[in-house]
């Protein structure tokens, strides 16, 4: 049952709503959020505490920032949790793990793990995938416990990315640029690698210095090679008159989302935009904008001042596609009755085919990522996902029927690196789970030997014994193994009577301490 409150079906739609693409291909919006939503344990805990913050979240960046907010809060209160973690910015609390003076950065320059120190392994060093461990943050607090499946691996998949755009803002290599060089970041010979844009080297850049009020943005690496790059629309203006600084859909290298991020976030930073274009929206999104805390803008009517005639340069528009000639305006939800979201270079021409090719499910979309399945890359629909999982620690996409969960962390991982064990008969990421699981199941199903610490899995295979206890003067029963108990019995090291094991008795009698006060008892 669904315990968000909607005034009507079209809110809902809006939100959850099934999304038809081509070749009769359908995917619902925000599937994570809805599974939140959805959690009955969720209303439980609302309904228990009279708290019902978490039912009435709208949006998967509220979500990101609400629940992570939760997180950190779980974990303070509870005073088990005695070590800090500085990511980021953020304090989070652990039971072993800390963060030392460079609170978090690896020494090496590895921008996908995190350096902490481990408190239960003799204050040493590691590093892991910082999606994992962040996982394992998530699930050492009460509140993370309760979070399901789908919202901790939505969770782990972006603060993997926020983490690498973190570590990639404190290397020196890269700068941010805005400026009016239009022609250099749709250029080939300044763009580094595959930036995916049907606009490269077509000339319609003009577009931007005569039809609108635009800044490119860019960053470039340390041979000044662009490897991000967006347009600011410097004064749009939304259905209350506000006024916004906004950055479009961005571009990167081989489409590297982390690099978008970086863009954004140096934006951000430098105080050049009051939001942006969600990263990883489409180029059908026009409305997936988002302010500089997340928060959606899906509500915001958006329009922008737009100079354009019919012979004028026009470079595809992903969100600013309507236009209004008579008024010269160009907006984001559909007033205009002229499409500027055309390929060709004016709106005289028509529009192309989409020049994306999802080759997994073969047919055309708007935007697409790489995928595996039995190992084969593969570029499929973002929008058309649900036949892959995303394993953390590669930081990629693979096949459901390649991919397992590990019952121990709850990590998705590869069946071809499957540690099993013959003890819990299931399959396991990694040496550790496995032995942990096995540890915990050993604990409950199996019988354990005090004098060998260690377990048994069949009772006969365990006895008991006698343990003087000096200073109470007594002894007490302890489990030894057969075999360890018939080796001490041969040595003369454990002692024998009425078919009771002693690890002591009194040498001047040959008898148990305490058997003489037994039998004058009796």
């Amino acid at each position: 049952m669904l315990y968000y409150k909607f005034q009507n079906y079209e809110e809902f739609k809006n939100m959850f709503g099934i999304i038809k693409h081509g070749n009769g291909v359908c995917s619902r919006k925000n599937k994570i959020l809805l599974a939140y939503v959805k959690d009955k344990r969720l209303l439980h805990e609302a309904v228990e505490k009279n708290d019902y913050t978490l039912l009435h979240i709208s949006s998967m960046a509220e979500l990101k920032k609400t629940v992570t907010r939760r997180i950190i809060i779980s974990g303070h209160s509870n005073n088990s949790l005695r070590y800090v973690l500085e990511l980021d910015g953020d304090f989070f609390y652990s039971r072993n793990l800390e963060t030392d003076n460079l609170k978090g950065l690896c020494e090496d320059g590895d921008t996908k793990a995190i350096r902490y120190i481990n408190h239960k392994n003799g204050e040493k060093v590691f590093k892991m995938k910082a999606g994992k461990l962040y996982r394992s943050i998530i699930q050492e607090t009460e509140f993370g416990r309760t979070l399901p499946e789908q919202v901790v691996t939505y969770l782990c998949e972006e603060f993997s990315a926020d983490w690498q755009v973190y570590t990639h803002s404190k290397l020196p290599k890269n700068t941010l640029h805005v400026d009016k060089d239009f022609e250099k970041i749709y250029s080939s010979d300044w763009c580094k690698g595959d930036f995916s844009s049907c606009m490269t080297d077509k000339d319609y850049y003009y577009f931007y210095m005569d039809s609108v009020n635009a800044s490119a943005a860019y960053l470039t690496d340390e041979e000044d090679m662009v490897i991000a790059r967006c347009i600011i629309y410097n004064e749009v203006k939304d259905q209350d008159g506000n006024k916004w600084r906004l950055a479009e859909r961005q571009y990167a290298s081989d489409e590297n989302d982390i690099l978008k991020r970086a863009l954004i976030d140096a934006l951000i930073k430098g105080g050049y935009i009051d939001g942006y274009k969600k990263v990883g929206a489409g180029a059908g999104d026009a409305r997936e904008f988002v302010d500089l805390e997340e928060n959606s803008l899906s509500d915001r009517k958006f329009r922008i001042e737009c100079d354009l005639d019919h012979d004028d340069p026009l470079s595809y528009q992903d969100s600013f596609k309507w236009y209004d000639e008579c008024n010269r305006i160009a907006d984001n939800y559909g007033h205009g009755d002229i499409g500027l979201d055309v390929t060709d270079g004016s709106i005289n021409g028509e529009e192309e085919e989409e020049e994306e090719y999802d080759d997994f499910h073969d047919y055309h979309c708007q935007a697409t990522r790489v995928v595996y399945y039995h190992g084969q890359e593969y570029y499929c629909d973002v929008e058309n996902l649900e036949d892959f999982t995303w394993v953390d620690r590669l930081e990629e996409y693979h096949h459901d029927s390649d991919v397992l969960q590990c019952p121990e962390c709850k990590a998705n991982f590869l069946k071809e690196d499957k540690c099993d064990s013959e003890i819990t008969d299931e399959d396991y990421c990694c040496e550790e789970c496995r032995e942990k699981a096995e540890e915990t199941y050993k604990k409950a199903n199996w019988y354990y030997s005090d004098y060998d610490e260690e377990y048994y899995e069949y009772a006969e295979d365990i006895t008991t014994y006698q343990v003087w206890n000096n200073i109470l003067c007594e002894y007490e029963e302890k489990n030894i193994s057969v075999e360890s108990g018939n080796r001490l019995l041969a040595r003369g090291e454990l002692h024998e009577l009425n078919g009771i094991f002693y690890n002591r008795i009194d040498e001047e009698t040959g008898l148990p301490y305490t058997y003489e006060m037994n039998e004058m008892t009796v």
